[in-house]
């Protein structure tokens, strides 16, 4: 993300139009100045969502001829599974993360 925010990428075309994903320290940064809430439990699930991603890419892969049926090229197909490959690289490597947080009111 840091790398990207001041750019328009191809995941902004077409896989998350208007997304904005912020950060731990964003969020908890607002919190503090905007609520009474605290972050009291956090469960990073990155490495486990890495491996969501691998099988969704393999399923996705392998049901080819369904996705011709329906009506989408292999330029669509290919940009899925890159998207896919590229995240799961992310969160398999640590450069992307995935977390639960709760939050309670002070």
């Amino acid at each position: 993300m840091r790398a990207s925010r001041h750019g328009f990428t191809w995941m902004h075309k077409y896989v998350f139009p208007g997304g904005l994903i912020p950060s731990i320290p964003a969020i908890e940064e607002q919190m503090a100045l905007r609520t009474a809430l605290r972050t009291t439990d956090r469960l990073a699930f990155g490495p486990d969502y890495a491996e969501t991603l691998r099988i969704w890419r393999e399923t996705f892969s392998g049901a080819s001829d369904d996705v011709a049926r329906l009506g989408f090229d292999d330029t669509f197909r290919r940009m899925w599974v890159f998207y896919l490959a590229y995240c799961e690289a992310g969160f398999r490597s640590g450069m992307l993360d995935v977390e639960q947080l709760i939050m309670e009111r002070d």
